[in-house]
């Protein structure tokens, strides 16, 4: 029991080591700051677009259903 508290302890301190940022000396040079900046902007109108062509079809098949229940609802009134 003693012995896997150690463990423990001993990983734990392992992972905050290697985890805690640590200062760095070193810089983006412009084009690549740029170059990811115009990855992330496509990345989210990409996204967005996709999302907006998926929200359409999900509401014209959501209304599919929904308009078909209802034409078949009127027409076994008559």
């Amino acid at each position: 029991m003693r012995n896997s508290k150690r463990i423990y302890f001993c990983g734990l301190l392992a992972v905050m080591v290697f985890t805690v940022p640590q200062e760095a000396h070193a810089y983006i040079d412009p084009g690549t700051g740029s170059y990811i900046f115009q990855i992330a902007i496509a990345f989210l109108v990409g996204a967005l677009f996709y999302m907006k062509l998926f929200g359409r079809s999900a509401k014209a098949f959501i209304s599919r259903i929904f308009t078909r229940d209802q034409k078949g609802e009127s027409e076994n009134e008559r």
